[in-house]
């Protein structure tokens, strides 16, 4: 861990978007453990979780266009700043037990009785748990890309490697270069966005920051089954699960995205109660990092009904 570098990187891109968001750190009871949040804003409370190998800033370009909430940025157990969970998230049914208590561990610790929440990828997965497992906490929910434990279309080869015995825990050894960080976002669907300057150098340099100043890739671990293709996560979110998240929800979803886009978008979105679908073609995994400012307003008109 290497805070101090880490931290410049981090500011440099709040700076590059002229905001200045405060911080503070958040004890999860339940969890045992201390997370550090990220606030902007005034107005309805938004609580943002980040995907896998990600941290509060990654919202940084959607939260810095988004007017009339405060938004309260996670940083998740072990990610970015965050203390680390002393549980084995390899383990399913650990994972899960996990899953279901985050959001509301959040908000006790927040001293919150319910939020909006917008979440992505792997944090799209505790947002769905927390929401099913604790329904009187969230309000509304918009899911930006494919969410792990959906059926998976198709895997990025930098996952396909994570999987591997052996070779996953050497990839997490090496400090990454900013051009395997740009591989990573090109393999996520995000190649036209980098080439075009839609994800800002800045952006680049604050993801190469997390993945070689933190150990936020060594702690995010989760069950194997959700990032191998023939696992499909069916135990994190089964069908009679996600029938119990009766909330709004709103899915923006690219159909680029390397998880797999509409076809496998329609069918999972349709086990939801009162869930709309939102598809935006030649977009990736993280459409709020594409366009920021179109993903602000879906999530400003979802949140404000």
């Amino acid at each position: 861990m290497n805070e101090t570098r880490y931290r410049e990187v981090e500011q440099r891109l709040w700076t590059s978007l002229g905001i200045e968001p405060s911080e503070r750190e958040v004890d999860l009871g339940r969890l045992g453990t201390t997370v550090r949040v990220l606030e902007l804003g005034d107005g309805p409370v938004i609580l943002f979780v980040h995907g896998g190998s990600a941290s509060a800033a990654n919202w940084a370009p959607m939260v810095a266009q988004l007017d009339g909430f405060r938004c309260v940025l996670l940083d998740r157990p072990g990610c970015g700043l965050s203390d680390p969970l002393d549980i084995d998230l390899t383990d399913p049914a650990r994972f899960n037990e996990v899953a279901d208590v985050l959001v509301a561990d959040v908000l006790d610790g927040l001293d919150l009785p319910s939020v909006h929440v917008v979440a992505t990828s792997l944090g799209g997965l505790y947002a769905l748990r927390g929401a099913a497992a604790h329904p009187d906490r969230i309000q509304r929910l918009v899911e930006f890309g494919y969410v792990p434990g959906a059926p998976l279309d198709k895997l990025p080869i930098s996952m396909r490697v994570a999987t591997l015995p052996g070779l996953g825990r050497l990839m997490k050894s090496i400090p990454p270069t900013r051009g395997a960080v740009r591989a990573i976002l090109r393999q996520l669907g995000m190649g036209d966005a980098l080439k075009d300057g839609r994800i800002s150098a800045e952006m680049v340099d604050w993801f190469h920051g997390l993945l070689r100043y933190t150990p936020t890739m060594r702690n995010d671990k989760v069950p194997r089954a959700l990032i191998q293709k023939t696992g499909n996560g069916a135990g994190a979110l089964p069908a009679s699960l996600l029938a119990g998240v009766g909330g709004p929800v709103r899915f923006v979803w690219g159909e680029d995205d390397a998880m797999g886009g509409a076809d496998v978008a329609r069918p999972f979105v349709a086990l939801l109660p009162d869930a709309e679908l939102e598809l935006w073609p030649g977009v990736g995994h993280a459409p709020w990092m594409e366009y920021p400012e179109r993903a602000a307003a879906e999530v400003a008109d979802f949140l404000g009904r």
